[in-house]
C-alpha cells in the first residue's frame, strides 16, 4: 500500500449566470434579459432575414404551421426563406397566422402540452409581451389562464467539444442545418425557456414564445376556446384564437408514473454556480428547488455520493479533474484516528436522502461508488484525519487486501446505520459503465462484509454485466434497432421483463449522434426517448447527468469536455432550475408513455413502430406522435 497526502481542493469557478430567472413566483425585469450572444449581425444576413419577412411590419407565424407539433421544432433565430431549389414543404417554412382562423390542440386530463409561436421585425420590437384568455367551453365550463405557463426561447452558442474527437458524435453528424442558426456569426442554437413578463428583441431576429398548458385533472372534457394577445411597443396588438380540446382520459401524477427516469443530480454544481458555501443552508434550500422540478418528470432514483468525486479522470500534466466541469462531492465523511480506527458521518447523507423522499423521489438510493470510473491510476481512499480533519487519500493496487479491508469496514457500517434509517432494501450499490471484470473484482468484498448488497446492484453499461444487476441500464447501441426479439441481447432482456423484481432501462450519452438529446440535437428526438423505452419493452430511461454544467456559465460557455448538453438538461437560475426545450419534450414523452399504458390499446404497437420510426431527427415526420396518439385514443 502506497501512501501520500493528496490535497483536498475542489477547483470551482463561481459562475456569473447571465440568465437569473425564475422558474415560479414573480418574473424578473426585462432589462436583465439577453436572449442571444450576438452583439451585431453582417449586413448580408439581415438581407437574408429581410426576404422572409414582412416588410416593415410584425410577423407572426406558428413553427410547423400547426400548433399540435409546433413545439418539435427550433426555431432559428435568424429567419429565411426556402431556398428556390426546395420544392418540398418543410416545417420551417414561416406561413403567417391567419387571425380569423381557430388554432387548436388536444391532450388529456392531468397532462402537459406545449406549444409555441414566433415573433420576428426588420425593426427592434420593444416589451414584448404575451397574454392568454381564460378558455370558455360550450357549456359555460373555465379552463383558467393560470394554466397556460408563458416562457420566452433563448439562444446559446454552439461550441465545439473535445470529446467529439475522442469519441463521442460530432457536430457535423448531429446538426440540423435548419436549427442551427446564424451562419457561423457565430452559430446559436434555441434551449433555454426564460420566465420574465417581457422583453425586447433587436431587429432582424425571431423570437419563439413557449406555452406549456397544464389541462387540471378535474377538467370537465370539451373544447375550450380563448385568444392568446400578441403586443409590442411598435404594432398593433395581434390576436390568435386559440382551442384546447380536453380529452377524457386522466393520466397518473409524476409520483405515480410507472415510467422508470433515473437522472444523476449534482448538487455540488448547484452551489458553484450560485456561488453559495456547499450544504449551507441557502444551498439546501436551491437543492430543494431542483428536486421539486427533477420530481415533476416522476424521477425515481436518489443520487447518493459515499465517496467524493467517483468520475475523476486524467487531466493537464499528470493531474485529475472530474470529467464534469463541476465535480461531486461526497455525502458520507470517511474519518480515520491515529490508532487505524474507522468511522463514518452519515449526516449530510441522511439529510439529502430525507429531501428527496420528501419530493416523492423514492424508489431507490443509488450509492456511488466501490469502483473508480477511471482506473489507470490505481484505486484511492479519500478519508480525513479524525483529530484535526486535515485530507488524505490512500492509494491502492486493485488486489491490495488493505483496500478490501477498509471498504468491508465501511458497508458492514452502511448496512448497520440504512437498516437502523429503514432504508436498507432501498439502496443499491452503483456502478457506472465498469467493466465486468472490474465489478468480478469487488464481488468478495460485498460478500464478506454486506452480502444483501448482491442482490442489490444498479449497473449502468454493457449488457455482460446485466446477470449481477437487479437494476440494468443497457447502453441504447447495444439494441437492436429493427427487432426487439431477434438477437441475443433482445433474449436476454426478454428474460429480464419476466423477472417482475428487476428494472431495466436504456441510457444515452455522448453517443449516438441519433436520437439523443445535445443541445443542438433535432428537438423531436427529446420526445422519442420514452417511446423507445416502450419499443424495447424497458421500464424507463437514464442519462448520467441532470444539470453537471461546465465550469464556466453555461448560457455563453456551455462545453466543458462533452459534446454540449450530453451533461444536462437544464440551466441554472438564482431561484432554481431553467427548464429547456429538451427538458420539456422529455416530461411530454413520458407522458405518451403512460397514456400508453393506461389506454392499453389493441393498436399499441402500431402506434409505438409509427412514434420511433426514423430515428434521426433531421429525416422525421413532425406529425408521427400525434398520429400514434390518435392511434391509441381511438
Amino acid at each position: 500500500m502506497k501512501k501520500k497526502i493528496y490535497p483536498n481542493i475542489i477547483a470551482v469557478c463561481l459562475l456569473t449566470v447571465l440568465c437569473n430567472c425564475k422558474q415560479t413566483g414573480e418574473r424578473e425585469p426585462v432589462e436583465t434579459r439577453v436572449m442571444d450572444p450576438v452583439a451585431e449581425i453582417p449586413e448580408w444576413l439581415k438581407i437574408t432575414v429581410e426576404a422572409a419577412l414582412s416588410s416593415d411590419s410584425l410577423s407572426v407565424w406558428i413553427p410547423t404551421n400547426d400548433l399540435s407539433t409546433s413545439s418539435l421544432i427550433r426555431v432559428p433565430r435568424f429567419p429565411s426563406s426556402r431556398h428556390e431549389n426546395e420544392t418540398e414543404l418543410s416545417p420551417f417554412d414561416i406561413h403567417a397566422i391567419d387571425t380569423s382562423a381557430i388554432y387548436a390542440i388536444s391532450g388529456v386530463r392531468n397532462e402537459q402540452q406545449s406549444f409555441q409561436i414566433a415573433v420576428a421585425s426588420v425593426n427592434e420590437l420593444t416589451g414584448l409581451s404575451v397574454k392568454a384568455d381564460d378558455l370558455i367551453s360550450e357549456k359555460g365550463d373555465t379552463l383558467s389562464a393560470e394554466n397556460i405557463r408563458i416562457r420566452y426561447v433563448r439562444y446559446v452558442p454552439v461550441q465545439r467539444a473535445r470529446s467529439e474527437y475522442i469519441w463521442t458524435s460530432r457536430y457535423e453528424d448531429v446538426y440540423n442545418g435548419k436549427e442551427i442558426s446564424g451562419f457561423g456569426t457565430p452559430d446559436i442554437v434555441a434551449d433555454p425557456l426564460i420566465d420574465v413578463s417581457e422583453i425586447n428583441v433587436p431587429a432582424y431576429r425571431a423570437q419563439p414564445v413557449w406555452f406549456t398548458l397544464q389541462i387540471p385533472a378535474a377538467q370537465t372534457p370539451g373544447t375550450y376556446s380563448g385568444a392568446l394577445h400578441i403586443q409590442t411597443g411598435q404594432y398593433r396588438e395581434v390576436t390568435l384564437n386559440l382551442a384546447v380540446n380536453v380529452l377524457p382520459p386522466v393520466l397518473p401524477s409524476p409520483p405515480d408514473y410507472q415510467f422508470f427516469l433515473d437522472l444523476w443530480f449534482n448538487p455540488n454544481a448547484v452551489a458553484a454556480v450560485n456561488g453559495l458555501e456547499p450544504w449551507s443552508e441557502e444551498h439546501w434550500a436551491q437543492i430543494d428547488l431542483y428536486l421539486k422540478d427533477l420530481a415533476s418528470r416522476g424521477a425515481k432514483t436518489v443520487t447518493a455520493l459515499i465517496v467524493p468525486d467517483p468520475w475523476s479522470i486524467g487531466w493537464l500534466g499528470g493531474s485529475r479533474h472530474s470529467q464534469t466541469g463541476i465535480g461531486y462531492l461526497t455525502m458520507v465523511n470517511w474519518l480515520r484516528d491515529d490508532s487505524g480506527q474507522w468511522s463514518f458521518d452519515y449526516s449530510l447523507f441522511d439529510r439529502f436522502v430525507e429531501t428527496c423522499f420528501r419530493h416523492g423521489i423514492d424508489r431507490r438510493i443509488d450509492a456511488f461508488t466501490l469502483t473508480p470510473f477511471d482506473h489507470k491510476d490505481g484505486w484511492q481512499i479519500h478519508f480525513q484525519h479524525k483529530e484535526n480533519y486535515a485530507a488524505d487519500t490512500l492509494f491502492f493496487d486493485p488486489s491490495d487486501t488493505e483496500y478490501k479491508r477498509i471498504w468491508k469496514i465501511f458497508l458492514r457500517d452502511f448496512e448497520n446505520h440504512l437498516t437502523q434509517k429503514g432504508w436498507l432494501n432501498k439502496t443499491y450499490l452503483s456502478f457506472d459503465e465498469s467493466p465486468r471484470e472490474v465489478i468480478d473484482a469487488i464481488l468478495d468484498i460485498i460478500s464478506d462484509s454486506a452480502p444483501v448488497f448482491l442482490n442489490q446492484l444498479s449497473i449502468a453499461g454493457k449488457i455482460d454485466t446485466e446477470s449481477l444487476a437487479r437494476s440494468h441500464s443497457i447502453f441504447y447501441a447495444f439494441l437492436s434497432e429493427h427487432s426487439v426479439e431477434s438477437d441475443k441481447n433482445a433474449l436476454i432482456l426478454q428474460k429480464r421483463r419476466s423477472n417482475p423484481d428487476k428494472t431495466t432501462t436504456f441510457y444515452l450519452c455522448g453517443d449516438p449522434a441519433h436520437p439523443n438529446t445535445f443541445t443542438y440535437s433535432p428537438a423531436i428526438e427529446a420526445r422519442m426517448i420514452p417511446w423507445l423505452s416502450a419499443f424495447y419493452k424497458l421500464d424507463g430511461y437514464l442519462r448520467w447527468a441532470y444539470n453537471s454544467w461546465p465550469d464556466k456559465d453555461p448560457y455563453s460557455h456551455p462545453v466543458f469536455n462533452f459534446i454540449q448538453g450530453d451533461d444536462y438538461y437544464i440551466y441554472p437560475g438564482k431561484q432554481g432550475p431553467v427548464s429547456s426545450i429538451r427538458w420539456e419534450l422529455l416530461k411530454e414523452g413520458i407522458e405518451d408513455y403512460e397514456l400508453l399504458r393506461i389506454i392499453n390499446s389493441p393498436k399499441s404497437d402500431e402506434a409505438i413502430e409509427l412514434a420511433v420510426r426514423n430515428r434521426d431527427g433531421r429525416k422525421k415526420n413532425v406529425t408521427d406522435f400525434e398520429e400514434a396518439r390518435r392511434i391509441i385514443l381511438k
